[in-house]
């Protein structure tokens, strides 16, 4: 066998990861969000993750530069901010960058 076998193989092993031109990697997991300050969230769909953010399908909208904080698998909960809201879905820009593998592996 040549080389090539064995990277094709290799790349059959691993978890399948799908990343969207922007570096963003889609994903399909539950989290908690949080208004920043308070106790009580509610669940999130997380869709899509980079080290600067992420998309979700909220139960409820809110209002763009409002301060939240979500918490995510391996990470606990990381600060943010609502970049953007369009119907059920909002962009939550992190106050710093995260590792998304730290979710993804998780």
């Amino acid at each position: 066998m040549s080389g090539r076998d064995d990277e094709i193989r290799a790349l059959g092993s691993q978890p399948d990861k799908r990343r969207d031109l922007r570096g963003r990697d889609e994903v399909a997991m539950f989290a908690r969000l949080r208004l920043a300050g308070q106790a009580d969230g509610f669940d999130v769909s997380v869709r899509n993750v980079s080290g600067g953010g992420l998309m979700a399908e909220l139960p409820h909208p809110l209002a763009p530069d409002s301060a939240v904080e979500i918490e995510l698998a391996g990470l606990g909960w990381v600060a943010g901010r609502i970049a953007w809201q369009i119907d059920r879905r909002a962009g939550i820009a992190f106050d710093e960058l995260i590792d998304p593998a730290a979710i993804i592996h998780h």
